[in-house]
């Protein structure tokens, strides 16, 4: 074991550091920025913005199907904002007119148009009646559409979190290692979710065909000849087996090291505490293994500036 575990960690054996491990575990890696980008909504909601605005004069229509088809006629730009209200992504889907008829057809709407038919028109307004658009305007929207817009797209990013349930220890180490890098003397350059390959096509390092394909959490390079590959995972008990976990980190570094690369595992999370065999075997096979608070006591910034 490199003895920066004992110097950073404050402990004198393998089975100190092994323990500090457990006893640091933890049961979440949800950050502030874990439940909704704001960012990301921001940024949906202002490209309608104009849009938004121009629909806003629907709210309380004394005659709304002619105000709709005159905004249709009139500002068309404001077409693709309308599955927005109804928290659709998509510009171009279908729908089913009636599930009772037997004979009943599949009408497709494309809200990507710009130059409406009359019956592109007809269309739009008969569905704005069959959604409960137009009755959202009339009896439940007083105020603003791009506020409740802002809403909808809130409602769909906490979708995203499934993704970002996946990539959080991503998001969270990212802006530590860019700070770290940042603080060190050499040259350093970070690679975030890029295949081996991108180091061939750009760096000119020989790549083995085992892995030039593969995607790495965090590629290192350091002074241009130097390269450590980081990768990341939180494990809370469920999902993929903790022995298949580590194999496959084990078998990363031997794959890594036909390159001449090293490589750094860290990981987190509860389900840990039933598999102390399994850490054991990782700390046995994989050169360097962190958590979150190793990394928080230096021990990363230490490894890489030493690797």
């Amino acid at each position: 074991m490199n003895p920066l575990y004992f110097k950073i960690l404050k402990v004198d054996s393998r089975k100190a550091v092994i323990n500090k491990f457990y006893d640091t575990l933890i049961d979440t890696n949800r950050g502030y920025n874990f439940f909704v980008d704001w960012d990301k909504v921001k940024k949906n909601v202002e490209k309608y913005k104009i849009e938004f605005n121009i629909l806003n004069t629907l709210i309380g229509s004394k005659n709304f199907d002619t105000d709709l088809k005159k905004i249709l006629t009139v500002y068309p730009q404001v077409v693709p904002a309308i599955p927005i209200l109804l928290a659709i992504r998509n510009n171009k889907f279908k729908v089913v007119k009636d599930f009772i008829d037997d004979d009943s057809v599949t009408v497709t709407y494309d809200f990507s148009k710009r130059n409406l038919s009359s019956k592109d028109i007809d269309e739009i307004i008969e569905f704005f009646h069959k959604t409960g658009l137009k009755k959202f305007f009339l009896e439940m929207s007083s105020k603003s559409i791009q506020d409740y817009a802002t809403g909808v797209e809130v409602g769909m990013d906490t979708n995203a979190r499934k993704n970002r349930s996946g990539s959080a220890m991503e998001i969270v180490l990212k802006p530590i290692i860019d700070d770290i890098i940042s603080r060190q003397k050499s040259s350093y350059a970070m690679l975030f979710q890029k295949q081996f390959r991108y180091l061939e096509e750009k760096f000119n390092f020989d790549i083995n065909s085992s892995i030039r394909n593969r995607k790495a959490d965090f590629i290192i390079i350091k002074d241009k000849s130097k390269v450590v590959n980081i990768e990341v995972n939180f494990f809370s008990g469920s999902g993929s087996k903790p022995q298949e976990i580590v194999d496959s980190y084990i078998e990363r570094q031997n794959e890594l090291r036909e390159n001449g690369f090293d490589f750094i595992w860290i990981t987190d999370g509860t389900g840990w505490k039933e598999q102390k065999n399994q850490i054991e075997k990782g700390f046995k096979k994989i050169d360097y293994l962190l958590n979150l608070h190793f990394v928080r006591m230096g021990l990363l910034e230490e490894l890489l500036w030493r690797i």
